[in-house]
């Protein structure tokens, strides 16, 4: 099974890229709560309940997962 992963929605992409790039400029010992994912989503313009659904939905269908308190996002083909 190559992909396993359930196909999201464009707004579920848009929340990935915008959670990948806050990694990407976040320091090595910051980790991505779902209340600051949440916080910079909506700093992005999201609505704070659509943000939180959109996290939600993205962690249902496999392309976040948490790891004690931590969201993490897997490797994309």
């Amino acid at each position: 099974m190559d992909n396993s992963r359930t196909p999201i929605n464009s707004k579920e992409e848009a929340v990935l890229e915008h959670l990948e790039q806050y990694l990407d400029t976040a320091s090595d010992d910051e980790t991505l709560t779902r209340e600051a994912a949440v916080g910079h989503l909506v700093q992005q313009d999201f609505e704070r309940p659509d943000a939180r659904a959109h996290i939600e939905q993205l962690l249902l269908k496999g392309n976040l997962y948490e790891v004690d308190e931590e969201l993490r996002i897997p490797p994309r083909p």
